[in-house]
């Protein structure tokens, strides 16, 4: 999956296979425990000040916290806690934690996303099984389809050349 957005990337059967049911799964967060939201928080109060207040209006707020914060990935919060650390000068906002934890994307998530993306526009390899175009449907083709059959790689130049020489030759010449 790490040729999937290289330039021209092409898979083969095999590789959409196993890619495949990747694309199929669903990342499944792991929700951060009471001990873990505490922890963040306690290092995100003992590294940032804060509004100062007394201390039954720093438990509501703790509360708040702690309830706003509940059911989101342990991950998500870390990586939210750490974007915090860098970025801000006060202890922020629970709209501030949300905003960072949005942004932040599972490596299961991320798999996920890239094989969807590869079965969505990823180009296949042509099996070599596939029966090779006769000259006479190169001959029923429009011309815009040849040339795209040409430009993909489906068709050369020269079974253009060939396919559409048999019509100008004349009726005693193709039975030699």
């Amino acid at each position: 999956m790490a040729r999937a957005f290289e330039n021209g990337a092409v898979f083969s059967a095999r590789e959409i296979e196993l890619i495949e049911p990747v694309a199929r799964a669903v990342a499944i967060p792991k929700p951060a425990d009471e001990r873990f939201v505490r922890q963040s928080l306690g290092g995100l109060s003992a590294a940032l000040p804060s509004q100062a207040t007394d201390e039954m209006g720093g438990k509501l707020k703790f509360r708040t916290y702690m309830t706003m914060l509940d059911g989101y990935d342990e991950r998500a919060l870390a990586y939210a806690c750490r974007r915090c650390l860098d970025e801000l000068d006060w202890f922020p906002t629970v709209h501030q934690m949300k905003e960072r934890m949005s942004k932040w994307v599972s490596p299961e998530d991320s798999a996920i996303r890239r094989a969807r993306a590869i079965i969505r526009t990823g180009r296949r390899e042509v099996t070599a099984d596939a029966p090779p175009i006769t000259a006479a449907q190169i001959r029923a083709m429009k011309p815009d389809l040849r040339s795209m059959g040409l430009a993909a790689g489906f068709i050369t130049q020269d079974q253009i050349d060939e396919a559409l020489a048999e019509i100008e030759q004349p009726p005693e010449q193709m039975a030699a």
